[in-house]
């Protein structure tokens, strides 16, 4: 018996400090149709994915709720595993990185890079991003901030063991040579390229300022690194070192990541697998971002869209169909639900949908068999090329090109059944035709199930028949005489509805009216929880295209400084406010405001379209607190 050739998909872990949206779901879904297109060519499949759980973020975000990590982690790692499977990933294994037989082999990986003489004890200082739970050069940063997080790094200075990273420059550079597809798409392997010819600095692995993470091997006063805990899920997922799956199923033939943690993947993880003595991965492919209707996904902007809600909405093929064929992969895509309903609509619906109904209508009214018939040569040749070209596209992930030549071959279907016209034909001219339709259908469940599987097993199912596997497939094998069991219609149309300007107004009265309820429910013990300090504004600046707003530096005394965004353009002059003492509410999370962050906000009173600011007395130290 031929053993069957493996295909080994991996996903990035998810960080399980917020809920999961259409960004993480984008990921997941490329990965799913890649794993079930291997699966229907006949391999032995495995695909991983799973959360990220250790780390000071993790920690200070279960602290902000009053719950322990563990139980938060819990609560998250659930919501990612239920949203996965709603839209239908099949993974193989969901890992968490609390999970015990992870921790050990973690800890076994540390032992063995140990032993190879990279690892020494040291102490590091320097600009850490709580966002990123990695330090940052000079360099990296973006007006003194993180490029991906928009904050203020905190520096760090502490006892730490270091991996020999800078070892490592040589024969990561001569890997990347031999193996030129190694980094994909092209454009992120010149990034890594450029700054590693820069040189490398060895890697701190250890923390000692929190306690969440698995306690370092050589000293349990440390923690180790959320990346050297992290990145080893890919082995110890298939019980590295002794597992079956991990000497069935590893190297990995991919990884799929997104942009920000390009550099962990394509620099630090092959570093600690050349160390540890074990093969790297064939593939690490790098994707674009998701925005939404043009915006980046923020909670601050309030589109962080659910996948579960997306799913109850709209049906999960419609969402894993959808960001495929829309956004090409590799590059930034928006979500847009209006272009969602158009796709859906136009491709889903109408092409497809109502090629299965009117194909199993005609059927139904012969004899409601699949009859005996000729194989249409036309119909053959735009199936093979259909099966050659997404097979192709799939192979260099180019998914919105497979969908193409999918589409290609049920629109030359349908242009068969308009030019042959069957419902005005009987007897062995209708049969001829009523086969080659029940055998394209046949043919498309088996093309389309990567993609939208729901849909495919139910034009199957309508047949009388199972999907069929890509393996060995070809034109006109489908059994005449199969009963077929026509159903429920495979996709109703979609209308997208907007708010009219009436019912808009509505709803900003109706805000009012419960924001006003709200305030006068506000009793002592919650006005004291307010942080009011005095302030002084020390810069003014206009926000760029926005009429109504001012960027404010302010001094706040022992708080220290913090940008102010805030929509008092109208009233006041820069010159007005330059200088000028005002109280400031302290304790909010920060905002994103056009792009800038607001850490702070301004007390200002308003009557009859005039605004005044709340100033305190002139000799109050600044950061005095206001009761």
């Amino acid at each position: 018996m031929l053993t069957k050739k493996k295909f080994y998909v991996t996903t990035a872990i998810d960080y399980t400090n917020a809920s999961p949206h259409i960004g993480h779901a984008y990921e997941k879904i490329a990965a799913d149709v890649q794993a079930r297109w291997h699966k229907q060519l006949g391999k032995d499949v495995f695909l991983l994915t799973g959360t990220d759980e250790h780390g000071i973020k993790v920690q200070r975000a279960a602290e902000a709720k009053k719950i322990s990590p563990k139980k938060f982690t819990d609560s998250l790692a659930k919501e990612f595993k239920e949203a996965w499977k709603s839209l239908n990933i099949d993974f193989n294994r969901f890992i968490r990185t609390t999970d015990s037989d992870h921790e050990a082999a973690v800890k076994k990986l540390i032992k063995k890079v140990y032993d190879s003489g990279d690892i020494y004890k040291g102490t590091y200082e320097g600009l850490y991003c709580v966002g990123c739970e990695r330090f940052l050069t000079e360099k990296d940063l973006v007006n003194k901030e993180c490029p991906w997080h928009k904050k203020k790094p905190e520096h760090i200075k502490e006892e730490s063991y270091f991996f020999k990273l800078s070892k490592y420059q040589k024969p990561l550079l001569a890997y990347y040579k031999k193996n030129p597809d190694f980094i994909s798409p092209q454009k992120r392997k010149s990034e890594i390229l450029n700054r590693i010819k820069n040189g490398l600095k060895d890697l701190s692995i250890t923390r000692i300022t929190f306690d969440w993470g698995i306690p370092f091997p050589y000293n349990k006063k440390h923690i180790t690194y959320v990346w050297f805990d992290a990145l080893p899920n890919y082995i110890t997922a298939l019980g590295w070192p002794q597992g079956k799956n991990f000497k069935k199923y590893w190297p990995a033939d991919i990884h799929h990541i997104g942009v920000d943690i390009l550099w962990f993947h394509t620099v630090i993880w092959p570093a600690i697998l050349m160390s540890a003595g074990i093969k790297l991965p064939k593939k690490v492919y790098v994707h674009g971002w998701l925005t939404v209707n043009g915006q980046k996904i923020s909670k601050s902007l309030g589109n962080v869209i659910s996948p579960k809600v997306l799913v109850d909405k709209y049906g999960a093929d419609t969402i894993r169909y959808f960001v495929l064929r829309d956004i090409p992969f590799g590059e930034d895509g928006d979500f847009s639900e209006k272009s969602l309903i158009q796709r859906h609509n136009s491709e889903l619906a109408n092409d497809l949908g109502n090629l299965l109904s009117r194909s199993l209508s005609l059927i139904e009214k012969s004899s409601g068999k699949i009859p005996k018939g000729i194989p249409n040569k036309n119909l053959k040749k735009s199936f093979e090329v259909a099966l050659k070209k997404s097979s192709e596209k799939i192979e260099t992930l180019e998914f919105h090109h497979a969908i193409d030549a999918i589409w290609t071959f049920i629109n030359a279907v349908n242009k068969y059944i308009d030019d042959k016209k069957p419902w005005t034909l009987t007897g062995k001219e209708l049969d001829n035709i009523l086969y080659n339709l029940a055998e394209s259908l046949r043919l498309i469940s088996a093309l389309t199930w990567a993609f939208i599987p729901e849909s495919a097993e139910e034009i199957a199912k309508q047949l009388g028949i199972k999907v069929p596997s890509l393996e060995k497939i070809k034109y006109a094998q489908i059994k005449p005489g199969i009963k077929i069991k026509k159903g429920k219609i495979l996709f109703k149309k979609l209308e997208f509805k907007e708010l009219k300007k009436e019912t808009q107004e509505k709803t900003k009265e109706k805000t009012k009216e419960k924001t006003k309820e709200k305030i006068q429910m506000v009793d002592f013990k919650e006005f004291q929880r307010l942080d009011l300090r005095v302030g002084k504004i020390t810069s003014v600046e206009s926000v760029k295209d926005a009429d109504k707003l001012y960027k404010f530096q302010v001094d706040l005394g022992s708080l220290g400084k913090r940008q102010v965004i805030a929509g008092i353009r109208p009233y006041y002059k820069e010159s007005d406010l330059k200088g000028k003492k005002a109280i400031f509410l302290t304790n909010l999370k920060p905002a994103k405001i056009r792009g800038l962050e607001s850490e702070a906000m301004i007390l200002v009173a308003e009557e009859k379209g005039k605004a005044s600011l709340i100033l305190p007395e002139k000799d109050m130290p600044l950061g005095s607190k206001i009761f």
